[in-house]
């Protein structure tokens, strides 16, 4: 084990008996200071989290039957993954939201090959899609469905950049309009 210093002068300490809770109580030499050590196990129990979360084994696999994995890796689950933004010019970027939850949504920004970002929101609102758009450099052009709050977000954001409307949604509008079997001229002629 490694020599414990005082955290309060730096000094050596030496041990000095026990807590009521068991833990190993140190003395300062220099100061008088008294003080537990407390090892950091944080990195060791994200590795346990990721290696499970990766794995096809159940938590009820896992030791305890799960109840100590769960409690061990609770604060892990509140963890969202957020992505660094490269700072790559795109002439053409693509933008949506997929909803996971009631309250939930993914709005994802993509370029022809590949996800250039993601921001999790509760709404498709403008604040969420500035969110989104700002750590972005301005495309020329991006296209997307024409969602809540988009159109306000991109002028803001993207003053510049050129807005087209997704050609599958339109249409998916437009069915959802007309319906795939139109009585009226004017909804077949749409359709």
């Amino acid at each position: 084990m490694k020599a414990v210093k005082c955290p309060y002068c730096g000094g050596p300490t030496k041990r000095n008996g026990r807590t009521s809770s068991g833990a190993q109580r140190w003395r300062c030499t220099a100061c008088g200071a008294s003080t537990t050590v407390r090892h950091d196990d944080t990195a060791a129990r994200f590795d346990e989290f990721l290696s499970w979360l990766l794995s096809k084994d159940t938590q009820l696999e896992m030791p305890g039957a799960g109840r100590t994995f769960r409690r061990r890796t609770a604060e892990f689950w509140e963890v969202w993954p957020m992505p660094v933004p490269d700072g790559e010019f795109h002439r053409v970027l693509f933008v949506d939201g997929i909803w996971l939850a009631e309250r939930l949504v993914v709005l994802i920004c993509c370029s022809e090959d590949r996800v250039v970002s993601w921001y999790m929101a509760q709404s498709e609102n403008s604040r969420a899609w500035s969110a989104l758009m700002e750590p972005i450099p301005a495309p020329d052009v991006v296209v997307t469905d024409g969602g809540s709050g988009f159109a306000k977000a991109v002028r803001a954001a993207w003053p510049r950049t050129k807005v087209q409307r997704c050609l599958f949604h339109a249409y998916a509008q437009v069915k959802r309009c007309t319906t795939t079997r139109p009585k009226l001229q004017a909804g077949r002629e749409l359709y």
